[in-house]
């Protein structure tokens, strides 16, 4: 298996996705997964996918890209993020905001991966898998021997069986790369992470970025400061 970058939850945030991909196209990926939610949160939803499509990463569907392209309806979100779910749907032609509606659920690349938003079981349920019960629920459940997931905005890192803290051959693992555009765990830095089979290593990076850039962009938009902060979370 190859070299494999991970990227998760970009939410319209275009500085922080142009450091984690310079960061990642440095270690010369060998394959590229992004695990939804391109749109959301962030004000540039349309660079953000344009940079995705045009690099032809593998992608499945995140809720917030579900909301945007109408297979997911917007009584799911919470203000201000509804208003901007609103407004990303104006910000998007019609042949994004389709090519948003047809991307998969679950993304597989047999027999060494899967990759899902939320769970590969029931994806459109955008279940948190936030525990190691529940990460190793999906693990005992699947053939693959990793399984990649986003949402929680957190990065995470789960063995099938107890006390394997490291990435070793011979086990099932739960990787989840964090946020690109919207970290969770009061790091503000953007998150990614390069899984590497063939040397079995696996690496998490921090890069920081320049977050008045989103901020200001967002108060173009017409959302105040502190709408802006709260949906950033900065």
């Amino acid at each position: 298996m190859p070299k494999i970058a991970v990227i998760s939850d970009i939410h319209g945030n275009l500085p922080a996705l142009k450091v984690v991909l310079e960061k990642l196209d440095h270690h010369q990926p060998d394959e590229w997964i992004c695990l939804g939610d391109i749109v959301g949160y962030g004000p540039n939803p349309r660079e953000c996918l344009e940079i995705i499509r045009e690099r032809g990463i593998n992608c499945v569907m995140g809720n917030h890209d579900a909301g945007v392209s109408g297979m997911l309806s917007i009584k799911h979100f919470r203000e201000p993020n509804r208003k901007l779910i609103k407004l990303t749907k104006t910000l998007l032609d019609e042949d994004q905001i389709n090519w948003l509606k047809n991307l998969p659920y679950v993304f597989k690349k047999n027999p060494s991966w899967i990759a899902a938003h939320a769970s590969p079981f029931n994806p459109e349920k955008w279940k948190y898998i936030d525990s190691a019960y529940l990460a190793r629920e999906i693990l005992t459940n699947i053939e693959q021997e990793i399984c990649f997931i986003g949402h929680t905005h957190i990065p995470s890192f789960v063995s099938e069986k107890i006390g394997i803290l490291n990435f070793k051959k011979g086990f099932k693992y739960l990787i989840n790369p964090g946020s690109v555009g919207q970290s969770r765990d009061n790091d503000f830095r953007a998150s990614c992470s390069i899984v590497d089979t063939d040397e079995w290593t696996l690496e998490n990076f921090r890069i920081e970025y320049n977050t008045e850039i989103v901020i200001s962009g967002l108060t173009k938009l017409g959302f105040s400061r502190q709408e802006s902060h709260h949906l950033m979370r900065f």
